[in-house]
């Protein structure tokens, strides 16, 4: 039902918004405020020591209408919404749970080695050996992640990310590790996702408010076989001088290198999906909550 009901909301939207001539006028029609990625971000980052002149568009930086266009359409086709994948309970048994979590436990401690995405064999702390030194080691697995546990690539099986959230990010991004039952092995990713944060089965996201000038987003689907297959990254530009409040999508699949400007009612719109479910991500727990019913230091 719940499905059922996204679907008919979306769908009235885009009728909506079709008849509305919103990608005319929300998109297209904001083409001619649209800018290279590059020379907006370098102007988003400088706006607090540059003159107000230094923001202004340029004819040359503007993108084709018909590339806005797409781009718009592009983005509403996007699925942000929050996916689940269910547990096959009749294979994940009681017994099964308990097994895969003594060796996500021994995996954390350190006392089994898991396989990289190159193939080597490593240890957990390994993945990242300098700033592991750092900090005491049950330090940071302790109090330093969180740990989600879901099926993230909808085998019917869970995976645990271990998730250096919040401050943390210096520790790099989420660890996935998938136990494979049958060859008794535990293989590791993550390299790839550097900042971002689980938001649900499939789906990481990332928002940056370490800028002052503005907050960035990110937002990447995986498919079963770990490999990206939708990813988009927008802004949001904080009010500068004589300057708005502004808007930019700044990549979205095959148009990687061209920044399209929104206005708020478009934003809105197009990202209303995201920004519930950011607000409804998957939440993770403590290793010692993760572990509760089973002994460790």
């Amino acid at each position: 039902m719940e499905i059922f009901v996204r679907n008919i909301r979306r769908l009235a939207r885009y009728f909506f918004l079709v008849f509305a001539g919103f990608l005319l006028t929300g998109c297209a029609g904001r083409a001619q405020q649209a800018v290279s990625a590059s020379e907006e971000v370098k102007n988003a980052e400088s706006h607090e020591t540059e003159s107000p002149e230094s923001v202004k568009m340029e004819p040359d930086d503007m993108v084709e209408e018909k590339t806005a266009e797409l781009v718009c359409e592009r983005l509403w086709a996007v699925d942000f919404t929050i996916k689940e994948y269910p547990i096959n309970e009749e294979l994940y048994t009681e017994e099964l749970d308990r097994e895969y979590k003594e060796v996500f436990l021994q995996v954390l401690l350190n006392q089994t080695l898991i396989q990289n995405e190159d193939g080597q064999e490593i240890y957990f702390a390994d993945i990242d050996p300098k700033e592991m030194s750092d900090v005491d080691y049950m330090t940071i697995i302790k109090e330093l992640f969180v740990y989600c546990y879901l099926d993230f690539d909808g085998d019917g099986f869970p995976e645990l990310i271990a998730d250096p959230r919040g401050a943390y990010v210096r520790f790099g991004g989420p660890r996935i590790l998938k136990y494979d039952r049958n060859s008794k092995k535990v293989f590791v990713d993550g390299y790839r996702f550097m900042k971002y944060r689980p938001l649900c089965a499939g789906k990481f996201y990332y928002e940056d408010r370490g800028g002052a000038s503005a907050i960035r987003y990110g937002y990447q689907e995986i498919d079963s076989q770990g490999n990206v297959v939708e990813e988009v990254t927008f802004q949001l530009v904080h009010p500068v001088y004589e300057y708005p409040e502004r808007y930019f999508i700044d990549s979205i699949g095959e148009f990687e290198h061209v920044t399209v400007e929104l206005d708020k009612e478009s934003w809105d719109e197009l990202l209303h999906d995201f920004f519930e479910a950011k607000d409804n991500a998957v939440q993770g727990i403590t290793f010692d909550e993760f572990f509760s019913d089973m002994e460790h230091p």
